[in-house]
């Protein structure tokens, strides 16, 4: 009878532990834009705008910590960054979704 006891004691911990965890998953709060709320052309427009900074020729830095403090990386972080906040993200975002209307 002691091994069934040990099973039910082991089960009742492993629920109350997934449990707890799927408590502390953070949830979206709704302020901002979150991910999915992203159309198409603007993923694909971010992902463009990361390749042309140069971004995607680089380690990632969640890989290679390293990585994130050279001065390679910081530049091209840096222009990824000037050319979202531009007109080139713009109009790649109206680019992508005008290739959607027109069915291309």
């Amino acid at each position: 009878m002691r091994p069934l006891t040990s099973l039910f004691v082991a089960m009742v911990v492993a629920a109350g532990s997934a449990a707890a965890m799927a408590q502390s998953v953070p949830q979206p709060s709704g302020d901002g834009m979150a991910a999915s709320a992203r159309s198409r052309a603007e993923v694909l427009a971010d992902l463009e705008m990361f390749q042309r900074s140069g971004l995607g020729y680089l380690p990632s830095p969640t890989g290679y910590v390293e990585s994130g403090q050279s001065a390679e990386y910081r530049v091209a972080y840096a222009e990824y960054q000037r050319l979202l906040a531009g007109p080139a993200y713009r109009e790649a975002v109206t680019r992508y979704e005008s290739l959607r209307v027109s069915g291309k």
